[in-house]
């Protein structure tokens, strides 16, 4: 039985990388003229690794515990959770460095029936934040709300300001060319108004674009945020609903 367990797992290992999963997708008229910045050494099972998005380094990761806390009553569930970080991100060009602290909470209030339906009972939401400072134009916010599935997604809130400037933050749930969503956000779409200037997809190993007419410092915002969401890990257990 054994030989056979590790002739499969064989096998899958060579199956698996001439499998290829399709980018997240980004609205059209964007990335026919963005950049990519290509996302290097990010790895998902070692969340305190450095990592590169084109030629901005992603450096001194430190990811605190995750702390879970609520109770639990004859099938009522009422569950929080919570987790900080902090990372600097470099870049080469200009020399500069800018540290980014991040954190994220979640509270949820369910109902388990015997037959095991989890049924919400209060406005269950994921929030996230970061904030970081930049020399030329001041402390940045990256906040997001989500109410952590697809049917929800219109409620889902986001955003980039400094109090003066405001860049939209869009959760995006499919990827290109398939018409069916997976029900988890795939990434994220930037914009300044409705034009989309940036976009971030945080599956697998991750990819960023960018409009290449930005300003240097708008650039280096969005790579901050692109880079908070890529070290983000959900708190909320999707596959339990």
């Amino acid at each position: 039985m054994k030989k056979y367990l590790l002739l499969a797992s064989l096998a899958g290992a060579l199956v698996m990388p001439s499998c290829s999963v399709p980018p997240m997708a980004v609205e059209s008229s964007f990335k026919e003229q963005a950049e990519e910045l290509p996302v290097a050494g990010r790895k998902v099972l070692k969340p305190n690794g450095d990592f590169m998005i084109g030629d901005y380094k992603v450096a001194n990761v430190h990811r605190g515990w995750r702390r879970d806390g609520g109770f639990n009553i004859l099938g009522y569930d009422n569950v929080k959770s919570a987790q900080k970080y902090e990372f600097s991100l470099q870049d080469p060009q200009t020399g500069g460095e800018w540290y980014v602290f991040g954190a994220s909470n979640l509270h949820e209030k369910n109902l388990k029936s015997n037959n095991g339906i989890t049924i919400q009972v209060g406005p269950n939401k994921e929030y996230y934040a970061s904030h970081f400072t930049s020399p030329e134009s001041g402390q940045w916010h990256l906040v997001t709300v989500d109410p952590g599935n697809y049917l929800t997604r219109k409620k889902f809130e986001g955003e980039v300001t400094n109090g003066i400037t405001r860049y939209k933050v869009a959760p995006v749930y499919k990827f290109e060319g398939k018409s069916i969503p997976p029900g988890d956000i795939l990434g994220y779409e930037f914009k300044d108004g409705e034009e989309v200037i940036g976009a971030v997809q945080v599956v697998n190993n991750g990819k960023v674009w960018m409009r290449p007419d930005l300003p240097q410092d708008t650039r280096m915002v969005l790579a901050s945020a692109a880079a908070s969401l890529l070290l983000y890990d959900k708190l909320k257990d999707t596959s339990v609903d």
